[in-house]
C-alpha cells in the first residue's frame, strides 16, 4: 500500500457535487476486455477534471489495470485530468477505511500511486466513501462500518424488483390503462449488462454456498446440503457459460471498432 504523500496537490473542484456519476463506466483492461468501475467526475478550477474511479471488483481490477484506467480516462476527458483510484473499505488493499490513490503515468507509461485519502476527503468529504448506494453519515476519519447481511439482501431484492416491474405509460380519458413501460429503462449495452449480471450471480452463488444449514446429523439435513451444493455448482456453471457469451460479444465489438 502506498504511503500518504503530503506533497501531492490535488486540483480543487468547482463544486462539491460531481458533474457526472456513472455507476458502470467501462474501459479496456490489459487483456483488451472491458471492465467496469464507478466513475465520478468533478470539473476543477484550473480547467481540468478530478476523476475518482471506484473498484467494483470486476474484471482485471484497479491494481492490475491501473495504466489502462488512466489511459481510458485521459482518452475521454483529456490530458488535464487527475485520476484517483478508490478501494472501498474491506476490499483489495483497503482495510477498516477507504483508500484513495492518485495514479500518475511516468514517461514509460507505468502508473505510480500516491495515497491522497486525507487530501481528497478534505476536499469532498464523506460522500466519497463506500460502494454505490452506501450511506455513511459519519466523520470521515472514523472506521467504515459494513452493513449487516440483511441490508445488502434488501438492496438486492429492491433492485431486482425494478428490473422486471412495469408502469402505466398511457391511459384513456376514463383512466383505463392502455400501455405499459419499464420502471427502470435500459441504459447499458449488452456487454455491460452481462458483466454486471455475471458479477451479481457469482457473488450470489458464493453467498448461497455459505448459508449455514446446520449439521449433517440427519438424512433430511444431508439432503438439504446436497441440494444447496447442486444449486451452487449450477450457478457457477451458468456464470462460465454467460462469461463466454460476453467475451464473444466483446471481441466482436472490438473488431468492429
Amino acid at each position: 500500500m502506498p504511503k500518504p504523500d503530503a506533497d501531492v496537490v490535488l486540483p480543487v473542484p468547482v463544486k462539491q457535487a460531481p458533474a457526472r456519476d456513472d455507476h458502470a463506466w467501462s474501459f479496456r483492461d490489459v487483456g483488451g476486455t472491458r471492465t467496469h468501475v464507478r466513475l465520478r467526475v468533478w470539473p476543477t478550477k484550473d480547467g481540468g477534471h478530478l476523476v475518482v474511479a471506484t473498484e467494483l471488483q470486476m474484471g482485471a481490477g484497479l491494481i492490475n489495470a491501473a495504466e489502462a484506467l488512466v489511459r481510458g480516462v485521459v482518452a475521454e476527458f483529456g490530458d488535464q485530468v487527475a485520476v484517483v483510484r478508490h478501494f472501498p473499505a474491506w476490499t483489495m488493499t483497503a482495510f477498516e477505511t477507504d483508500d484513495f490513490d492518485l495514479l500518475v503515468l511516468d514517461e514509460h507509461g507505468i502508473a505510480h500511486d500516491h495515497q491522497v485519502t486525507r487530501q481528497l476527503l478534505d476536499l469532498l468529504g464523506a460522500q466519497l466513501l463506500g460502494f454505490p448506494g452506501d450511506n455513511l453519515p459519519k466523520p470521515v476519519d472514523t472506521a467504515t462500518d459494513v452493513p449487516p447481511q440483511s441490508v445488502h439482501l434488501a438492496r438486492m431484492v429492491a433492485a431486482g424488483l425494478r428490473l422486471d416491474q412495469d408502469r402505466v405509460t398511457q391511459r384513456r380519458p376514463n383512466g383505463y390503462p392502455i400501455a405499459h413501460g419499464p420502471v427502470a429503462a435500459a441504459d447499458v449495452d449488452a456487454v455491460t449488462a452481462l458483466r454486471l449480471a455475471l458479477s451479481a450471480i457469482q457473488h450470489l452463488a458464493h453467498f448461497v454456498d455459505g448459508i449455514d444449514l446446520g449439521a449433517h446429523g440427519t438424512r433430511a439435513s444431508a439432503r438439504r446440503h446436497k441440494t444447496k451444493d447442486r444449486v451452487f455448482e449450477a450457478l457457477v456453471d451458468q456464470v462460465s457459460e454467460l462469461d463466454e457469451v460476453c467475451r464473444e460479444l466483446d471481441d466482436e465489438q472490438r473488431t468492429q471498432a
